[in-house]
C-alpha cells in the first residue's frame, strides 16, 4: 500500500498549499474583494472535496479518516458497503468497529502519535458487523498519521482484505507437509527393504526377498502416482491450457477400464461397482474422461476402506446438446462443512469418528474438477452423511 499512501500524502500537500495560498490574499484584498474571494474560495474547496472523495472512492479496499477524538470524518464508497446504509460519519472508532483487536490498534497509534501496520484475524468474517458469519477473514491494516484541514489532526486507516492470499499460503505450507509425509512414508519402506536385500545370505530365502521387492514396487507406484497427480494438476491449471484431444469415444470404455484398474482394490473392500452408460458416445480426450471416473472411483473407495460401499455411474442425455453422468455411492459421506472446499487443490476431507485423514495429497477432485472443465462442462456434489454422496457432471454432448 506504499504507492496509495504516496498519492494521498500528495493530495493532502496540494489541499494544505491551496489553503495557505488562500489565507494570504485574503490577507492583502479589501473588505468587497474578501467577499468574493471567500465565496469562490469555498467553491474552490467543495470541489476539491469532490476530488478527493472521488479519488477514494476509486480505492478498491476500506479507507477511514479518523480524527483527533477518534470519530470518524470519512470513509470510501468501499467502506461504506459493508454498513449497508448505516450511519457511521461522526460517531467513536469503538462504535464503529466491533473487533476489539482493532479497535486497540487505532487506540495504539492515537496515543502513541506513530504509524501502525499490522495483520489482524476477525473470527466473525469481518471487522465491520456483529453479524457477519463466515469463516475467520485476515486483513492487513495500515494507520497513518495525515491531516486534509491542517487545524484538525486526523488519521487515515487503510485496510485490505488478505484472507484468499493468506489461505493460499496455509495451502502451500499443508501440501509441503502432506508430500512430505506421503512421499517419506514409501520412500523409508523401499529403503529399509533394499538395505536388508544388500545384507549377507539375504538371497537364501528367495520367499521373503520376492515379498520385498514386490512390497517396493507397490510403494514405487504410489510415489509415481503422487507425482503423476501433482503433474496433471500443473498441466491443468497453468496459462496456456491443456493440450485435449478431440474424438468420438464410447464412456462405457472409460468405466471398463477403472474397473479393471481398480479391480483388486474393490475386491479387497467388498465392494460394488455397476454403470448404466451404454450407448453414450462422448466428444473429448478419453484420457482425462477415464482420469475423472478413475478419480471419483478411486475416492469413494478411499472414504470407504471399513465397509462394503456401493457405487453406480450412471450417464444420460438431458438436452439434445448435454450430457449428464452421475457418480454416487452410499458410504459414509462428506460433511456439508467440508463440501464447499473438496475441490481445492490439496484438500483433504477427514474422516469422522475420531479415525485419521484419507492418505493423499488431497488433488484428486481438483484434477477432476479442472478436466472437466477443459471440456466445457461443470460439477457439483450433495452428500447426505451415511446414506449418499452423489458427483454430478453436466458436459456438451
Amino acid at each position: 500500500m506504499t504507492y496509495f499512501w504516496f498519492i494521498v500524502s500528495l493530495a493532502l500537500g496540494v489541499a494544505l498549499l491551496i489553503s495557505r495560498r488562500k489565507l494570504r490574499t485574503l490577507e492583502a484584498s479589501s473588505a468587497t474583494e474578501r467577499e468574493a474571494l471567500s465565496a469562490s474560495i469555498k467553491s474552490i474547496e467543495e470541489n476539491h472535496r469532490r476530488e478527493i472523495s472521488r479519488f477514494l472512492d476509486a480505492i478498491p479496499e476500506p479507507f477511514f479518516s479518523i480524527d483527533s477524538a477518534g470519530k470518524l470524518l470519512r470513509c470510501n464508497y468501499a467502506a461504506s458497503e459493508y454498513f449497508r446504509g448505516r450511519s457511521i460519519l461522526g460517531r467513536s472508532y469503538q462504535q464503529v468497529f466491533i473487533d476489539d483487536g482493532l479497535c486497540q490498534l487505532i487506540k495504539r497509534s492515537r496515543e502513541i502519535g506513530r504509524d501502525e501496520v499490522a495483520t489482524i484475524r476477525f473470527p466473525s468474517g469481518s471487522p465491520f458487523s456483529a453479524h457477519a458469519g463466515g469463516n475467520m477473514s485476515v486483513w492487513e491494516v495500515e494507520i497513518r498519521s495525515h491531516s486534509i484541514r491542517r487545524d484538525a489532526h486526523e488519521y487515515q486507516m487503510m485496510m485490505r482484505n488478505i484472507t484468499a492470499v493468506t489461505h493460499a499460503d496455509q495451502i502451500r505450507q499443508d501440501f509441503v507437509a502432506n508430500a512430505s509425509h506421503e512421499l517419506r512414508t514409501p520412500l523409508s519402506i523401499i529403503v529399509g527393504y533394499l538395505e536388508a536385500l544388500m545384507e549377507p545370505d539375504s538371497f537364501d530365502n528367495p520367499t521373503l526377498g520376492k515379498k520385498m521387492l514386490s512390497t517396493m514396487n507397490r510403494h514405487v507406484e504410489r510415489i509415481n502416482r503422487i507425482v503423476e497427480d501433482m503433474l496433471v494438476i500443473s498441466r491443468l491449471e497453468s496459462s496456456e491450457g491443456v493440450p485435449l484431444t478431440s474424438e468420438t469415444f464410447s464412456l462405457n470404455n472409460c468405466v471398463r477400464d477403472v474397473v479393471e484398474r481398480l479391480e483388486l482394490v474393490i475386491e479387497k473392500q467388498n465392494a460394488r461397482v455397476s454403470s448404466d452408460v451404454s450407448g453414450i458416445q462422448m466428444q473429448g480426450d478419453p484420457f482425462y474422461w477415464t482420469q475423472i471416473l478413475f478419480n471419483l472411483v478411486e475416492n469413494a473407495l478411499k472414504q470407504n476402506t471399513s465397509q462394503p460401499v456401493e457405487i453406480t455411474i450412471v450417464a444420460k442425455k438431458i438436452a439434445t446438446d448435454e450430457i449428464e453422468i452421475t457418480v454416487t455411492d452410499n458410504g459414509i459421506g462428506i460433511p456439508n462443512a467440508d463440501l464447499p472446499f473438496i475441490f481445492k487443490r490439496f484438500f483433504r476431507v477427514e474422516k469422522h469418528h475420531g479415525q485419521n485423514a484419507v492418505k493423499g495429497t488431497g488433488l484428486g477432485l481438483s484434477i477432476v474438477k479442472r478436466a472437466i472443465e477443459a471440456h466445457q462442462g461443470k460439477i457439483s456434489a450433495t452428500s447426505v452423511p451415511g446414506q449418499e454422496t452423489t458427483f454430478r457432471i453436466v458436459v456438451p454432448s
